[in-house]
């Protein structure tokens, strides 16, 4: 399908059954919306912000975009880099936010995130700055 300048690939992730239920093919459409090397800049711009990634770590990724990399694959070795910032105990709230923004998130219940991938926990702190890795839960049993 042709798409005009500016014009999102949001539907083209949507599923309507007979019944007119709509559900989303994939997990994480923001991901996706990387479809040019300024967009994969603007991504690597916002989580540069953070403190919980190390400078060196997001500078890498914009030196691979500026020698003509693929900005997909940049953007998709980006994401699975990220496993550092993921294994700590603790983590900004910007970061969090970044990570439900991206697909890496996902609310599981009010001031809980939950790990899309692993299944971890992370509950936002008293004071609101951090969220702080709970437990794991495999199959109902808590880690």
């Amino acid at each position: 399908m042709i798409r005009r300048d500016g014009e999102s690939s949001f539907v083209d992730n949507l599923l309507v059954s007979k019944r007119g239920n709509v559900f989303i093919k994939k997990a994480s459409v923001q991901t996706a919306a990387v479809e040019s090397k300024e967009d994969a800049k603007n991504l690597l711009d916002k989580f540069d912000k953070s403190k919980d990634i190390p400078d060196e770590y997001i500078q890498e990724h914009h030196d691979r975009l500026e020698k003509g990399d693929d900005h997909a694959e940049v953007v998709s070795d980006f994401f699975k880099g990220l496993n550092k910032a993921k294994s700590s105990k603790k983590m900004t709230i910007r970061t969090a936010k970044l990570f439900r923004q991206y697909g890496i998130f996902k609310k599981a219940e009010r001031d809980v995130y939950q790990n899309a991938e692993t299944g971890d926990f992370w509950k936002i702190s008293e004071d609101k700055k951090y969220v702080v890795r709970m437990f794991k839960e495999i199959d109902g049993i808590a880690q």
